[in-house]
């Protein structure tokens, strides 16, 4: 088992184990992305439509992330207080994951794909907030940025191999590249139980300390009560730090959950690819968001993590912008290279900032469960919104309308004044 390190330094290797969570998610996620919006394109016939059902199953999870994060804040088991959820989680979604690549739209109804789907995703919802709370559960908060880093270049490895894997095996078979993702988060979950004892966490050693003595810690209110206090504290704080941060965070991930989800359609109907290089291209992103993420975490603590962010969302633009003005595949390529530069330093920090504000260690859960509340609520309308808007505007303006999105964020940070490390309102405690 992994022992916590009490010294100052951070666990380089106990943090890539703690981030095999996030990284079978993204595997996950990224083929589902590359591949099901062709699929549901071959019944539809329409980005709008593809965007709208690519989106519609993730007001599930606006339900349930926060709700089991903040569960999952009040859990207290032998193996810990996240890791039952990545244990019931992951395998129930790779399941429905293998499920969703044997639709054929030749031969079966539109609504059993959409029920496989649905299922995916509320499994996938399950777990997402508890993989990432691992982190600052372990780390303490002068190391968050380049904790974040990790799970985030571990992220973008994952996208990096289900982008791999769907180069090589699509031409193949559809079922047979979703099943080795498959396998390959199996196997995560596998690692991660053997090897992180999470009862020895920073934050979750201080809860069980403080219970020990007899201190009173609100877990009787549930997590519900611990969620609608949290959003109270957020809308009647004088300083609106945290709500212009979750206000950039939705239209960020407005433009980026709608690239994500229409980007292999695009490429497909506009450029002629063939199924499995349109759902390839999204690699050039992953490849220097990768090669960036600790080069960012770096950065941050030279420069701030807003400043940072600033720079990262006017960098994101650009190289989206020119996916617009030069729509040739070499240029998109370039394009999409900068944009993951660019987006390596947005959102590897945005949660390390939500974080140092966290009033209370208890609380990290449910305020990891918010701000995937916030990607969620990107990830719903940013698809639609932008599928609609191109279907009424033309193909040609897909780019254009998702880069006016990381603009609009960037407006936002300027509205951020906290969230440096040692920003918190209130010392971490158990309240």
């Amino acid at each position: 088992m992994i022992e916590m390190n009490e010294q100052a330094k951070l666990n380089l290797r106990l943090t890539f184990l703690l981030s095999l969570g996030y990284f079978s998610n993204f595997m996950a996620r990224t083929l589902y992305n590359a591949q099901v919006p062709i699929t549901l394109f071959e019944y539809l016939g329409s980005y709008g439509y593809v965007g709208f059902w690519m989106a519609i199953f993730s007001i599930t999870s606006i339900v349930i992330i926060p709700i089991m994060g903040s569960v999952s804040d009040n859990t207290r088991t032998k193996y810990g207080r996240r890791m039952p959820f990545l244990i019931v989680g992951i395998p129930v979604s790779a399941i429905f994951f293998v499920l969703i690549s044997t639709i054929n739209p030749s031969t079966d109804p539109l609504w059993l794909l959409l029920l496989y789907m649905f299922f995916f995703n509320v499994a996938m919802a399950c777990f997402r907030a508890q993989a990432i709370a691992l982190m600052p559960d372990f780390t303490k908060p002068v190391h968050r940025s380049k904790g974040s880093a990790i799970f985030y270049f571990m992220a973008g490895f994952g996208s990096i191999v289900a982008y791999i894997l769907n180069y090589i095996l699509i031409p193949i078979n559809l079922t047979l590249a979703f099943l080795t993702i498959a396998v390959l988060m199996l196997f995560c979950l596998i690692i991660m139980m053997y090897t992180v004892k999470e009862k020895d966490s920073y934050s979750y050693r201080q809860i069980l300390e403080m219970e020990k003595n007899g201190e009173k810690i609100k877990r009787k209110e549930g997590p519900f009560q611990s969620l609608i206090d949290s959003f109270r504290e957020i809308a009647t704080s004088k300083d609106k730090s945290v709500f212009a941060l979750l206000l950039g965070i939705i239209l960020c991930f407005c433009g980026w959950s709608a690239l994500n989800a229409l980007s292999s359609v695009y490429f497909a109907d506009v450029l002629g690819m063939e199924r499995g290089m349109a759902g390839t291209m999204l690699i050039f992103i992953s490849i220097s968001y990768i090669i960036m993420t600790i080069p960012s975490g770096i950065l941050a603590t030279k420069i701030g993590r807003r400043l940072t962010i600033k720079i990262g969302l006017i960098i994101t633009a650009f190289g989206i912008i020119l996916g617009y003005l030069f729509q040739t595949p070499t240029m998109i390529i370039i394009g999409f290279i900068i944009a993951g530069i660019g987006f390596s330093f947005v959102t590897i920090h945005n949660i390390v900032i939500l974080w140092e504000l966290v009033p209370s260690q208890k609380r990290t859960g449910t305020y990891s469960g918010i701000y995937f509340l916030a990607v969620f609520i990107g990830s719903i309308f940013g698809p639609i919104i932008v599928g609609f808007i191109t279907d009424f505007l033309g193909n040609v303006t897909f780019f254009l309308i998702i880069s006016i999105f990381f603009l609009a964020d960037l407006v936002c940070m300027f509205f951020v004044k906290r969230g440096e490390a040692g920003d918190a309102e209130v010392p971490a405690e158990i309240n």
